[in-house]
């Protein structure tokens, strides 16, 4: 029979597996739900840590731990991903209008609501996995329950990013990454010899495999949000969903309709209006929107080689499959992020088309900043043309609108002469050196060029009226846009809330009060925990934002940058416990490091924001959470094991941490820039310190 410590010890570590695992899931079914942006990502982390931290606080009035419980709890924990991620697919069209963007709150309460159950019971479990150990006379420290957490952790982090995410669909993840914990469950449950709990459990199981490797059902949970599905991929870059509406078919990226069938309009609008500026095209280059009529448009000024470029093979693989894509002679795809492309290439294009969606991501925003512009310039022919298009209204322009054309506007202005708007389905912006004509059709008869839509109904709709209003609306003391501080996200952020009737300050202020109030309560060394699991994940969501704008696919990377901070912590943790002797100079020496990596990050934000590799990025990680490891073991030290501290150190950690990742991911960087972000943190680590010299070793 297997000893309860090792059973126990494991059951930790599968904790770590499934909750690891099925954070990482979560963060990208929400992604999905809403078109998510960076913003998405920080409220989940955010809800995630809170609740895991209140939860973890719970098990600290826990007296008599129950082992029966313990296995009950273990077994949920196990089964529940399923439900949630049910829930979360299912819930989302019953609680919001179909089709339309949900508020800011609403996004958030109802991931607070679906999550919360899984994170209380995960934040409960780990110390009382601890005080049922101890209560059987099996000890176990702090530092021990911190290191086979976080080796669960790891390696729940690893197998997603580097195995699972590849070849698996969301729900087998979850039937495998559980298994663990479900063995665990019934090997407990035959040591205490609770036969008919057993056979209980064995039922639930069976129920849960079916459904958790049923492919169909599996593809029937969304159709509540997509419609009668035809094709389901879960791409490493995201979810790529074809769904069927009579004869028209509709292909979806990440949640977001990207193309429909007979679409004339756009394909028209997007390709015609740059393209036939020119007086000759031979090399252009299609950044997205290459589906449906979009190549056609393009081959009728004959080219002798268009790049297409879009980031996710699985999305043009299943294109080129259904036909939505055909190949031609001059037709190249590239599976590769567009700003990459443009930083590789060698060829020189008459014309970049860029067809995205408006810039409230950094991926997207990336390729409407000034950063951009300077790259587009370089690679263009002389008087060659860059287009893309913004959404407005062609009957009224907001004020919100009007920023959001004058940002985009005067960045562009700073590399190309003649910069104009063209209103159509979307406000076109077309940059060139060369002379620019605002008469589409009359540009079009000269290249004997036909077309379906501009033809008839181009001068009724692109009215003298409707140009001057654009051009009016445009503010030229607007500030430009830029990939670090992302003015774009900034108003995008701005006009959320205004389209809703709300504002950010109520909640700014309620995390503010309910922040202070749970401080006022920490001991000093648990302040020092606080903070480091503020910077901590602050300095997470940073890297995240960064990694988006060097290199535009974190979806693919979240997972990567998440282990490589849990996989800092296991070698921090181990050490700390090793040398947690004479801990608070250990302690200072730690906080001091800490506070170095800040300013370091801040130079290179301020001063270089040069493309690093991406293992650059990955070590930073890994050396700043180490330090953070590093410090848990030798607080639980300082405060000692007589005062149980193992509760309120992880509630202390990840209630930091949660602050840290709504704070610098949802406020500070979309407001105000990553570089003001890095300054709030070394500011929280300052006063760290301060508080750390004037506590000295004594446990208050």
């Amino acid at each position: 029979m297997v000893s309860l410590r090792r059973l126990i010890i494991w059951s930790i570590i599968g904790t770590g597996i499934s909750s690891v695992t099925t954070q990482l899931l979560t963060i990208r079914e929400f992604l999905t739900q809403f078109h998510g942006n960076e913003i998405t990502i920080s409220l989940v982390l955010f809800s995630w840590l809170l609740l895991t931290g209140l939860g973890s606080l719970a098990a600290k009035t826990i007296k008599r731990p129950s082992l029966k419980i313990y296995t009950l709890l273990t077994l949920i924990i196990a089964l529940w991903p399923l439900l949630q991620m049910i829930v979360i697919r299912g819930f989302r069209e019953a609680l919001f209008i179909h089709g339309s963007s949900p508020s800011f709150y609403t996004i958030f309460f109802y991931i607070v609501i679906t999550v919360s159950p899984y994170c209380l019971l995960t934040g409960f479990i780990l110390p009382y996995a601890q005080k049922v150990l101890n209560y059987n006379h099996q000890h176990f420290e702090s530092g021990d329950l911190y290191i086979t957490d976080n080796i669960g952790d790891i390696l729940g982090g690893a197998l997603f990013s580097f195995v699972l995410v590849y070849w698996f669909k969301p729900f087998p993840i979850i039937a495998l990454t559980s298994a663990a914990l479900i063995l665990v469950a019934l090997l407990l449950l035959l040591r205490s010899r609770s036969y008919i709990l057993l056979l209980t459990t064995l039922v639930l199981i069976s129920f849960f495999y079916s459904y958790a490797l049923d492919r169909t059902f599996e593809r029937h949970s969304l159709s509540t949000q997509y419609g009668d599905v035809i094709r389901y991929i879960e791409s490493p870059y995201g979810r790529i969903v074809v769904t069927r509406e009579g004869p028209q078919h509709t292909f979806w990226e990440s949640g977001t309709p990207f193309y429909s069938d007979a679409n004339i309009v756009n394909s028209e609008e997007k390709i015609h209006y740059p393209l036939c500026q020119l007086d000759r095209v031979e090399n252009v280059l299609l950044v997205s929107g290459g589906l449906g009529e979009t190549l056609a448009e393009i081959s009728k000024y004959d080219p002798a080689h268009v790049d297409y470029v879009e980031l996710d093979p699985y999305l043009t693989d299943v294109a080129l499959e259904l036909a939505v894509i055909r190949n031609a002679p001059f037709l190249e795809i590239k599976n590769i992020d567009g700003r990459r492309h443009m930083k590789m290439t060698e060829r020189r294009y008459d014309a970049i088309i860029i067809d995205l969606p408006d810039p409230d991501t950094f991926q997207i925003n990336r390729f409407f900043t000034r950063e951009f512009f300077a790259l587009a310039k370089k690679i263009l022919k002389r008087d060659g043309v860059v287009s893309m298009g913004v959404e407005y209204s062609q009957n009224y322009l907001s004020e919100i609108r009007k920023k959001t054309l004058s940002t985009l506007y005067n960045t562009a202005r700073l590399y190309f002469r003649n910069v104009i708007f063209l209103p159509g389905q979307e406000a076109y912006l077309i940059c060139s050196d060369g002379e620019l004509s605002l008469d589409i059709p009359a540009r079009l008869r000269s290249k004997s060029i036909k077309t379906s839509y501009i033809e008839g109904f181009f001068y009724g709709n692109v009215t003298e009226d409707r140009i001057r209003k654009l051009k009016e609306g445009i503010d030229t003391n607007e500030a430009i846009n830029t990939d670090f501080e992302p003015r774009l996200i900034n108003i995008a952020f701005q006009e959320w809330f205004i389209k809703h009737g709300t504002s950010p300050r109520y909640f700014i202020v309620i995390l503010l009060v309910l922040t202070i109030i749970y401080m006022v309560f920490l001991r000093r060394k648990e302040y020092v925990l606080f903070s480091t699991g503020l910077t901590t994940m602050g300095v997470e969501m940073l890297i995240i934002f960064a990694f988006q704008v060097i290199y535009g696919y974190i979806y693919l990377q979240i997972g990567a940058i998440v282990t490589a901070f849990l996989l800092g912590l296991l070698p921090g943790a181990m050490v700390g416990n090793t040398w947690r002797r004479r801990g608070a100079s250990k302690l200072m020496l730690s906080e001091g490091l800490l506070l170095s990596l800040l300013v370091l990050f801040y130079v290179w934000v301020a001063y270089f924001r040069s493309e690093l590799h991406p293992l650059f990025f990955l070590g930073f990680c890994f050396v700043f959470s180490f330090l953070c490891g590093f410090q848990f073991p030798v607080v639980a030290s300082i405060i000692g094991e007589q005062s149980s501290p193992a509760a309120g150190c992880l509630a202390a950690d990840l209630c930091g941490a949660s602050v840290g990742t709504l704070v610098t991911g949802t406020i500070l960087i979309p407001l105000w820039g990553i570089r003001y972000a890095v300054i709030f943190l070394i500011l929280v680590k300052i006063s760290s310190i301060i508080v750390t010299l004037f506590s000295g070793n004594k446990a208050v």
